[in-house]
């Protein structure tokens, strides 16, 4: 069985991206906190792990945390708390060392107190990850999130796990 390990929950590694100015970030003891303000549907609130704009992969200083390594499939839970229901876009990308390389999105609805698996298959060429959240939602309100783990899974043929 594969060994996860939480990985830190810091907001300096979460990025506003879209609509920038209805959306603040906060690192509290029960997570992060991201909050946002006023927000009309054409708004698009997105929050991205890592740095740098969806297009172009992690800054170096990310680099090494969204690295596959070795492993051909990650696979993260993100628990997150929400007042009321809330329609999120999730999106999973890929890179190679200059640009992505593929995007997959999905639906979701959040609700109350809840763990979001998320997997992520590695295509072939792919040297780095990043995760993102398009919050769909009007006028003022807030997500926390609380928990954030990561398993990297190496190839089968190697037999071997590789947890960050």
């Amino acid at each position: 069985m594969n060994e996860i390990r939480p990985l830190r929950l810091a907001c300096y590694q979460f990025y506003p991206q879209g609509t920038k100015e209805k959306a603040t970030i906060l690192e509290t003891e029960a997570g992060i906190k991201f909050e946002f303000n006023g927000a009309e549907e054409e708004d698009k609130l997105y929050v991205q792990l890592f740095d740098q704009s969806f297009q172009y992969p992690p800054s170096k200083v990310y680099r090494k945390d969204a690295s596959f390594n070795d492993s051909d499939r990650i696979r993260f839970i993100f628990t997150f708390e929400v007042e009321s229901p809330l329609e999120v876009q999730l999106f999973k990308m890929q890179y190679g060392n200059t640009k992505r390389m593929r995007s997959e999105t999905e639906t979701v609805v959040l609700s109350g107190h809840e763990s979001l698996p998320v997997e992520i298959e590695r295509v072939e060429g792919a040297v780095y990850f990043k995760i993102a959240f398009k919050f769909i939602g009007t006028g003022d309100f807030a997500v926390r999130l609380t928990n954030l783990s990561c398993e990297l899974i190496s190839f089968a043929e190697r037999g071997q796990d590789h947890v960050i």
